[in-house]
């Protein structure tokens, strides 16, 4: 049941919404099923709502300071907290990742070391179904690296949501890289 909560929070299941270019189920096109402009993959933004991880109003218990942290092309904001030692994680590597994610307002979603037993969640990197904050995130990473990843809600779980997760909403990661095993080997 950890494992499943998990794939609701650390991963964004890319079966479950389909592309601007694939019909959803019901052969009504996504743009058209969200309520979207036509020609577009989101939904029109609600008035009121924060796109801008640096407009977000971050619990201060969080210690958020994007300030510190370097802004990728992607809007994705990463800091290193701990370098780690080895090869560079790219793709195809196994990987086994510590995390723990918060939304914006200090309710913590979930963290691997509260399952039982705390153990990495074992992926693959650009293979395993992740938000695309994380797969970018942790690209690159060293074994016993350790990164604050900062996500901006269009690549987390977007304008729908997931469960836990509100519409639009910035995470906040923490992740380090426990287990790696380059794709070479």
């Amino acid at each position: 049941m950890r494992r499943a909560l998990l794939l609701t929070f650390a991963f964004a299941a890319c079966g479950g919404e389909t592309s601007e270019t694939e019909p959803a189920a019901d052969g009504v096109d996504e743009a058209t099923a969200t309520g979207a402009e036509p020609g577009t993959a989101e939904p029109a933004v609600p008035a009121g709502v924060v796109m801008d991880p640096r407009e977000v109003e971050w619990n201060p218990s969080l210690e958020v300071d994007l300030d510190a942290m370097e802004q990728q092309a992607s809007g994705l904001y990463i800091q290193m907290l701990q370098l780690g030692d080895g090869p560079e994680a790219t793709g195809g590597d196994q990987m086994g990742m510590h995390y723990t994610v918060w939304l914006a307002d200090g309710s913590k979603l979930d963290s691997s070391f509260d399952h039982t037993p705390p153990e990495p969640l074992g992926m693959v990197l650009g293979e395993t179904p992740l938000i695309d904050g994380w797969t970018e995130g942790v690209t690159g990473m060293k074994l016993g690296g350790k990164r604050r990843l900062v996500v901006p809600y269009d690549l987390g779980y977007g304008a729908s949501g997931r469960p836990g997760v509100p519409p639009y909403s910035a995470l906040l990661f923490e992740v380090e890289l426990a287990e790696h095993t380059p794709a070479s080997d």
